[in-house]
């Protein structure tokens, strides 16, 4: 005799199945179905275990002593064992771990908690769709003698099936408009994509773990995109799962005004590792929004002198003019050297530039003299020296007061990608690219 004899659909939605009586072969109902554990560690989860209520007490009973399933009533064996829990002790055996949710229940320690605590109603993280979305719904699938979770479920179709409105709603609409997309639009995402995010209301022990490629490969603009539309806690949850080198490319996306939150509870030898991983001039936006004492004890960690100077430098300057938006990671190379010189120098020197498409030619005060396009640089015989080659005339610069609408216009005005910022004496201090500009033309 199969469990699903009096069940003919192959998938099943969660919101169907919760309150379906549960009784045993005498006929006596043991209660009313609530929730289910699943095995978590599986790519599609198989359910271990009912949870149910009776006399607003809690209970499980496991998928073994399951002899009928439907969406009617769901018969058990006679004194079936039943425990008596919240969660659902976990199965310890070594197995090979191929989704998102699994990392997350990983410690000896943790219990089960039940899928629709965890899922329904949350936040989640589409890795596919690269977005945060709430979860109105859960799909299963027949598979053998048990079912398993397949899909999380999304939008207007799947709400009203929860609030228990669906055939209605489905009913005016087939009258009004018969091919309307709502009717056959189901928004699924397939569970290997799900990473759910636990809130405080979820068992302590369940914890995120981005040391899965799916989430930890997304690109930082994506991943910013996502912290920007979860709440602060869960912002923090992951951001703090973040290695240095991806937390610093992500925060630079962020919105400026979410930043500083990102932060807030980071510790100054953490914030100061990110600082390490990101451009100077991205560096100082950040800092000059946190205060005085913080950004103090942020220096304090920081290993790099130069790094360090280089910022402080940055901060004396107001953030919307051109010694505010000017980065000071950029090639300077001297008249005498040669291409062979300039080349050992950019493989020595190419992780600390921000972008490499002019040399910047400066005599022994560093002052300007000269500059030179790279490609134009790379076509030359090796024993060429710079000098040689440089344009010392009409050399496009801005001064480190110029308002930011001046940097854009100018930049406009002579089709610049990038301008030298330099003292009234001529004194090299930094760069303005052109994406230091756009935020600002956004706004």
């Amino acid at each position: 005799m199969s469990v699903f004899d009096a069940f003919t659909d192959i998938t099943l939605n969660f919101s169907d199945l919760i309150g379906t009586p549960i009784i045993n072969e005498d006929k006596n109902k043991i209660g009313s179905l609530t929730d289910f554990f699943v095995n978590y560690e599986d790519i599609f989860p198989e359910v271990l275990a009912l949870q149910f209520k009776k006399n607003n007490q809690v209970f499980y009973i496991r998928w073994e002593h399951i002899l009928s399933f439907s969406r009617k009533k769901i018969i058990i064996r006679n004194e079936s064992p039943v425990g008596r829990s919240r969660t659902f002790p976990k199965i310890c055996q070594k197995k090979t771990v191929t989704n998102l949710m699994a990392s997350q229940f990983l410690g000896q320690a943790v219990e089960y908690p039940p899928l629709g605590k965890v899922i329904l109603d949350r936040q989640i993280v589409d890795t596919h769709g690269k977005k945060v979305v709430r979860v109105n719904d859960i799909q299963f699938i027949r598979v053998g003698q048990n079912i398993r979770v397949t899909h999380a479920e999304i939008g207007m179709r799947s709400l009203l099936r929860r609030l228990g409105f669906e055939k209605l709603v489905d009913f005016f609409v087939k009258i009004i408009n018969p091919n309307a997309k709502y009717l056959t639009g189901n928004l699924l995402i397939s569970w290997k994509y799900v990473h759910a995010i636990p809130d405080k209301t979820v068992h302590s022990n369940v914890r995120l773990n981005l040391k899965n490629d799916e989430l930890n490969n997304l690109h930082p603009a994506d991943l910013a995109d996502i912290l920007e539309d979860l709440d602060p806690h869960s912002r923090d949850l992951i951001f703090k799962e973040l290695d240095p080198e991806m937390a610093a490319e992500t925060l630079i996306e962020v919105e400026p005004e979410i930043q500083p939150m990102l932060l807030k509870f980071e510790s100054p030898e953490r914030v100061a590792d990110i600082i390490e991983n990101m451009g100077t001039d991205e560096a100082a936006d950040i800092l000059d929004d946190l205060s005085h004492d913080i950004r103090e004890r942020i220096f304090e960690n920081i290993e790099d002198d130069e790094i360090q100077e280089d910022i402080q430098e940055l901060l004396e300057y107001d953030e919307d003019t051109a010694g505010g938006l000017m980065s000071t990671e950029f090639l300077t190379v001297k008249p005498e050297h040669t291409k062979y010189n300039v080349m050992q120098i950019i493989q020595d020197e190419h992780d600390d530039i921000e972008t490499l498409y002019e040399l910047y030619i400066i005599d022994d005060a560093e002052k300007l003299i000269g500059t030179c396009p790279l490609n134009k640089l790379l076509l030359q015989k090796e024993d060429l020296q710079v000098g040689d080659l440089m344009t010392t005339n009409d050399i496009k610069c801005l001064t480190p007061d110029t308002h930011w609408k001046e940097v854009a216009n100018y930049m406009s005005k002579y089709n610049l990608f990038y301008v030298p910022v330099v003292e009234k004496d001529n004194t090299l201090l930094g760069v303005v690219f052109i994406d230091d500009v756009l935020p600002w033309l956004l706004d």
